[in-house]
């Protein structure tokens, strides 16, 4: 078993990690979101009327990562937070997916906008099942936490 102090460590380096990943993809994505803009609209061949929302798309995805990423960072709302950064991270991940399944050649994700580097389905792909491990880990210790401080 894993000493309190330890798990309270671990807790508080996984959270601000994530926050930071967080950070990061929302802020870049604000400063240029045209790479992302270009796989909302690449998925607009199947659903046409995201097209006409794919700005809109990219900038609430953005608000949505700096909110999950000021509870992270702040260490408050930890279950919000950690279930928003799931549901973004698995619904990127079945977009992406589906790209990849459709065999599409997709250099760039855009999933840090200015501030990302170039990486392909597969990288993003595996970083994406990375952080939802993190994401889980996260959760399955601050549950524990919290049952030994009640």
């Amino acid at each position: 078993m894993m000493k309190p102090k330890h798990k309270r460590i671990l807790l508080t380096t996984v959270r601000i990690l994530l926050g930071l990943v967080f950070l990061a993809s929302g802020i870049g994505k604000l400063i240029n979101g045209s790479e992302a803009q270009y796989l909302v609209e690449l998925l607009a061949t199947e659903f046409y009327w995201l097209i006409e929302y794919s700005s809109l798309i990219v900038t609430v995805t953005s608000v949505l990562e700096l909110a999950i990423a000021v509870f992270l960072l702040w260490g408050r709302y930890l279950k919000w937070a950690l279930g928003g950064a799931l549901l973004m991270l698995v619904g990127f991940s079945s977009v992406l997916s589906y790209f990849y399944l459709q065999g599409m050649s997709v250099e760039n994700c855009g999933c840090f906008g200015a501030l990302g580097f170039a990486s392909g389905l597969e990288f993003t792909l595996l970083r994406n099942g990375v952080l939802v491990l993190l994401v889980i880990g996260a959760y399955i210790l601050s549950v524990g936490a919290r049952e030994k401080a009640v």
